[in-house]
């Protein structure tokens, strides 16, 4: 224990890097292990220089960074990997993905390789997450924390005289505001599950499944009302389901002056800037309901390592690269625009001077005593699925609301209630 927190503690000072001993057990034979993921190409380098330095400290074993795939297809490949035997030793992803592994024996159980305890290295929520499984095992390692947040051209807010929303009323209104007047869409979201979840949460006084009855909470006319608001935008334009720049991401399109506003991720804040339409960004918390109770105002997520068994040798080898990598997790939520799940980290100087010169992990800060991590429980990833489709679902005009969201709660509770 007392190793891996003098690490932590050397990096977020940036005093410099003290590599993990190599005292696993492991041969002298070469050791090779993979890791497949999603993050973007700087990002992708820097995962590789971290893979590079825990080689230089580790011989006989080598990391191979594979790259490139789709996000939209990403867990399904690697379930097809799993069921064929073919499976990455490493991945990147969140807990309700780990989760539908639970009981099959395929996920490294870390602590099982450590030898400290990964409980007092981070929050009792955190940790709660990571051994979210039927053993009790650390499954999966959070290496960054983010949550939505609601990015603003300004510069379109002043240009019709109108302010930045703060209630999910005034996004409505500020948004047809917009779109009347200047033809520009005025509200986006890059994650439509989010988006529900939010709106789930904050009208359901922070409840969202029944777990005692295994059956959702949100198949009601509250639910309903929030459908048809987002139904009705979507149709007469002033909101959008689909980002219309040719990289597909809302960011490019608020960078374009094509969107006014969208809810992302606090980790999309590197890849904005409003320079080339003379744009003034601003970064604010998420939109609540005008004077709700109960103030649930956004989701926040932890993205973490999950390993998938190999040889022992495999499995010791990713448990220490795992070590590893949270051992840098300072520079590395750095350069994703996130929070870090390790308190050693959060409490550190250098790390709250760069919490203070990025507007959007201020805007998270703002929110994060009243934000909701998801539970993930049996059918957590049929919901996430399920409430995509159904905000999705306006983009076509022969939508029905009530028939959709009827659907999606029984695709839900169909799926919590499976043996």
């Amino acid at each position: 224990m007392k190793k891996l927190s003098k690490l932590l503690v050397a990096f977020a000072m940036t005093i410099g890097l003290v590599a993990c001993s190599n005292e696993s057990g492991i041969t002298d034979e070469a050791t090779t292990i993979t890791i497949w993921h999603t993050f973007t190409e700087n990002h992708e380098a820097m995962l590789k220089q971290i893979a590079a330095d825990f080689e230089s400290e580790h011989e006989n074993i080598n990391v191979e960074v594979i790259g490139g795939y789709d996000p939209n297809t990403y867990e399904s490949v690697i379930t097809d990997a799993v069921a064929n035997g073919v499976a990455p030793n490493l991945v990147f992803n969140f807990s309700t993905f780990a989760n539908t592994f639970d009981g099959q024996d395929v996920l490294i159980p870390f602590d099982d390789y450590w030898d400290f305890d990964y409980a007092d290295l981070t929050t009792p929520a955190v940790y709660a997450e990571a051994t979210n499984f039927s053993d009790g095992k650390v499954h999966i390692v959070p290496v960054y924390t983010s949550g939505p947040v609601l990015f603003v051209n300004k510069t379109l807010y002043d240009q019709v005289g109108a302010e930045i929303p703060t209630t999910w009323d005034e996004v409505k209104e500020t948004s047809k505001k917009i779109y009347e007047e200047t033809g520009v869409v005025g509200f986006a979201v890059d994650s439509l599950t989010d988006l529900a979840q939010i709106l789930i949460y904050q009208s359901h006084e922070g409840q969202i499944v029944d777990l005692e009855n295994k059956e959702v909470a949100f198949n009601d006319d509250k639910t309903l009302e929030w459908v048809e608001w987002w139904a009705e935008g979507v149709r007469e334009g002033y909101f959008q389901v689909t980002a219309q720049s040719a990289d597909g991401y809302n960011s490019g399109d608020l960078n374009s002056g094509l969107v006014a506003s969208y809810i992302g991720s606090c980790a999309g804040m590197p890849y904005l800037d409003l320079s080339n339409i003379n744009g003034d960004l601003q970064v604010v918390r998420v939109p609540m309901i005008a004077d709700a109770e109960y103030e649930n105002a956004g989701s926040i997520s932890n993205r973490g390592a999950i390993g998938f068994k190999g040889t022992e040798a495999q499995n010791q080898a990713v448990a220490d690269f795992v070590e590893y990598f949270i051992s840098r997790n300072s520079e590395w939520v750095q350069a994703i625009s996130a929070n870090s799940p390790y308190t050693e980290v959060l409490e550190d100087e250098s790390y709250q001077k760069f919490i203070q010169s990025n507007p959007a992990l201020q805007a998270l800060e703002d929110q994060l005593e009243v934000s909701f991590v998801a539970p993930v429980f049996k059918g957590s990833t049929e919901m996430r699925n399920q409430l995509n489709e159904l905000f999705k679902g306006p983009a076509d005009p022969s939508f029905d609301a009530a028939t959709a969201l009827q659907n999606a709660a029984d695709r839900t509770n169909a799926a919590m209630q499976a043996e």
